[in-house]
């Protein structure tokens, strides 16, 4: 798998894994993200933007995709806890996987490649937050070397609030 940024043209399939996502956060149980938000036109935006990426197979046909920010993230300003450092970070939102690939690794691939991805731009630290029912993402992210900082309020609700440094 490798990462690069997407294509204006690979919007509807990039949203078709947020779509694959909802369906299986449904079956696990729990609401990952509500009917109107992200739609497509969030996808587009991100794309435009520079900041929507595609996560591709060995062919260079999209596998997953998800939002890359280095930056500040307003919602992460105030915590319910506390983050480990106040080093510039990158933010990684709506990460979403094709359901076929489901179960085979691709988690921690995408992980390892936007690690690599903050390290070439000179950043260290990587922040995620998640609902407190997604426990398949918090296990990927303890896995992945996140660790737990606390809750941030985003998108209506509290969410588990994480972060990776570079050792």
């Amino acid at each position: 798998m490798d990462i690069r940024k997407a294509r204006p043209s690979e919007a509807e399939i990039c949203y078709s894994f947020i779509n694959d996502a909802r369906a299986y956060h449904a079956k696990l149980g729990f609401v990952q993200w509500h009917e109107g938000y992200p739609v497509l036109q969030t996808i587009m935006d991100d794309i435009n933007a520079g900041i929507g990426y595609a996560l591709v197979n060995k062919s260079d046909e999209p596998l997953g995709y998800c939002c890359f920010v280095v930056g500040e993230e307003p919602a992460y300003k105030v915590i319910d806890g506390k983050w480990l450092n106040d080093a510039p970070y990158a933010v990684v939102h709506r990460m979403a996987f094709s359901k076929n690939i489901r179960g085979k690794g691709a988690s921690g691939e995408a992980m390892d490649l936007l690690k690599k991805l903050a390290l070439s731009l000179g950043i260290k630290t990587i922040r995620v937050d998640t609902q407190a029912e997604n426990k398949v993402m918090q296990h990927i992210l303890e896995r992945e070397g996140f660790v737990h900082c606390g809750y941030v309020q985003f998108d209506g609700g509290p969410k588990l609030a994480y972060q990776w440094e570079e050792e």
